[in-house]
């Protein structure tokens, strides 16, 4: 149970992360150059701090890693509808 409530946490605030993040950026870029450079300043940032993590390391990545693909493709999903393609 404990696994799950896990999975859900981490799934929310990789949505929430990138959604945010990419529309912090829709003020200087375009929407789908926002929403690919918010996935790639979550992905240096998040990459960076799970690697400090030692013997933890692997699985805190794809702790990260999983949701963050996950929410990918509804994050260009929308971009792409805000650019009109």
């Amino acid at each position: 149970m404990t696994e799950g409530l896990l999975g859900v946490f981490a799934l929310a605030y990789s949505g929430l992360v990138l959604f945010a993040l990419s529309n912090a950026l829709r003020k200087m870029y375009p929407p789908m150059r926002a929403a690919l450079t918010a996935f790639a300043i979550s992905a240096a940032v998040h990459g960076a701090t799970t690697l400090l993590m030692g013997e933890h390391a692997l699985p805190a990545l794809a702790f990260w890693g999983i949701p963050h693909l996950l929410i990918l493709p509804l994050l260009l999903w929308s971009a792409r509808r805000q650019t009109g393609a």
